[in-house]
């Protein structure tokens, strides 16, 4: 209790004692003698999964009400609808490799060249697959045809950003 205490306050140590204990109970084989550096471990373990979760809700949070921000500054609905649409048929339309070169740097903020880390991809290869992806979605064409966006499968790296 001192060591949750320590860390996160009296009023969340009450909860990581008691998952702590529980993850003992279903572990309890495992427990060596003396226990008290194994339940301190996994206390620190219970910690960093609550910081990680709520640091996950927080910035959920936070995008969520850039959304709302950016939704509520639409004067016209119907035509941010459309637009919206249409945005989705073109982003929908390039490959997967240009799409998450392009998420990458504008949903995501990183640059080019950590999102070149990120894709393993030397910068100037990214660089070339990101302006390819940009030409293509500002491309002057006709409406491309609706897309059933239900079907649309994020990227591995999307869906490990929505986990």
């Amino acid at each position: 209790m001192a060591y949750a205490r320590r860390h996160l306050g009296p009023d969340e140590a009450a909860d990581v004692v008691a998952e702590t204990f529980l993850v003992a109970w279903r572990r309890w084989p495992e427990v060596p003698e003396p226990p008290i550096g194994w339940l301190l471990r996994t206390a620190a373990g219970v910690i960093k999964n609550r910081s990680r979760s709520t640091r996950r809700r927080d910035q959920l949070a936070d995008k969520i009400a850039l959304f709302n921000h950016a939704a509520a500054a639409v004067s016209d609905t119907a035509d941010a609808v459309v637009r919206r649409d249409e945005a989705l048929r073109r982003l929908a339309a390039l490959s997967d490799e240009q799409r998450e070169a392009l998420l990458l740097v504008s949903w995501d903020g990183l640059s080019a060249d950590e999102a070149a880390a990120v894709l393993n991809l030397r910068p100037a290869t990214f660089r070339k697959r990101l302006s390819r992806a940009r030409e293509l979605l500002n491309r002057d064409e006709p409406p491309l045809p609706a897309v059933d966006h239900s079907a649309f499968v994020p990227t591995p790296l999307m869906s490990q950003e929505m986990s």
